[in-house]
């Protein structure tokens, strides 16, 4: 029973751990789950805690005493906040405040009020309580903090081996012989979750920009953003982002624009611990129109030899972040195959369900 507990939980926490920033990338904002960062919120929420929170939609109402998470960078508020709504409305805006501070984010901060289209989400309770998991929130952290670190890779190796073995140990002889088919299922769902980490911790270091700009006949400014209006027929070159690797593991990143009209100088850079980089494109006015372009500068770690990342990289991005995690998950998927007892057991019972599958076939 404790073990099936164990199971679920431990299943629980990788799903929450994978799937958040796959579905925030998703939304462009925070979905399903959040890491608190600072210590604005305690007592009650503290950093180290994951918070889960629900999505909100154009039709929400927002009431004071809410947590709620909001962001808006156009007006100022760069990082996503979890803060206390403290007083105001929809009309008008809300006003915000951490628990633990003594003036509110607009008086301290200088943040504007908070309009409802800026909330991400709000925090659920039970009674007066945040659903939150203690602690969970460090696991993020750490591997954001440690990216560039060169121990990261082995650690996680060291942690699923470590799960493996202590499996494998703590078992009685015959229930080894009983389970021993499910040796690759679990070595197949270690290498997974392995995996899904990686393509989850690379995404987490893309950059995925996006910028207003219009095209008219005369040249003008455009609000919130850098670039403005061209002129029909004129060109203009903007640097996007600075790449700076700081770690000793080299970083590869692949610049893909989502706009014709917005060309990328270099769309390829392979950088070697201490590197320094400054994407650049060039936006062309060929269309009249208001547009929001979107850049992506994705990074993949290198798994493979760099001709072979850029070759996967110019067919699609999203192809070579699957096949780059997919890459040191390769033995977990590999090691249970080379013990020819595995392979005699697992080819008898293939034959085993073949033959009874068979005998329900209407043709025989």
């Amino acid at each position: 029973m404790l073990r099936k507990v164990g199971y679920a939980l431990f299943t629980l926490i990788v799903a929450i751990l994978v799937s958040t920033p796959l579905v925030t990338y998703w939304r462009q904002k925070p979905t399903l789950a959040v890491t608190i960062r600072s210590w604005s919120m305690v007592p009650l929420l503290t950093r180290g805690d994951m918070v889960f929170i629900w999505p909100t939609s154009k039709e929400a109402k927002f009431l004071a005493g809410q947590i709620v998470v909001f962001g808006s960078k156009d007006n100022g508020i760069r990082d996503w906040t979890m803060h206390r709504i403290v007083d105001g409305d929809s009309e008008r805006g809300f006003v915000t405040k951490g628990d633990a501070n003594k003036r509110t984010d607009q008086e301290d901060m200088g943040y504007p009020l908070i309009r409802p289209e800026w909330i991400a989400g709000v925090v659920p309770t039970i009674g007066s309580l945040p659903l939150k998991i203690p602690l969970l929130g460090y696991i993020p952290l750490l591997m954001e903090e440690n990216m560039k670190n060169p121990r990261l890779l082995p650690v996680l190796l060291g942690v699923l081996a470590s799960v493996l073995l202590f499996d494998g140990v703590f078992k009685t002889k015959k229930k080894r012989k009983k389970e021993a088919l499910q040796k690759g299922q679990m070595y197949f769902l270690c290498g997974m979750t392995f995996a899904v980490l990686m393509g989850a911790l690379m995404l987490m270091s893309s950059l995925f920009l996006t910028f207003p700009y219009g095209v008219e006949k005369t040249a003008g400014a455009l609000m919130g953003s850098d670039v403005g209006v061209l002129e029909l027929g004129d060109s203009r070159e903007i640097a996007l982002a600075e790449l700076r690797n700081e770690g000793a593991i080299p970083s590869y990143y692949c610049v893909v624009s989502g706009d014709p009209q917005v060309v990328v100088h270099q769309e390829r850079y392979f950088m070697r611990g201490g590197d320094t980089a400054i994407v650049t494109a060039t936006v062309h006015a060929h269309k009249q129109g208001i547009y929001q372009a979107n850049v992506t500068v994705g990074m993949l770690m290198p798994f493979l030899p760099p001709r072979a990342v850029s070759f996967l990289a110019g067919i699609n991005f999203w192809l070579a972040l699957v096949v780059v995690s997919l890459v040191p998950a390769l033995p977990l998927f590999v090691l249970p195959y080379l013990d020819p007892k595995y392979r005699r057991r697992l080819a008898r019972e293939i034959r085993k369900r073949w033959t009874r599958a068979f005998e329900y076939l209407p043709f025989r």
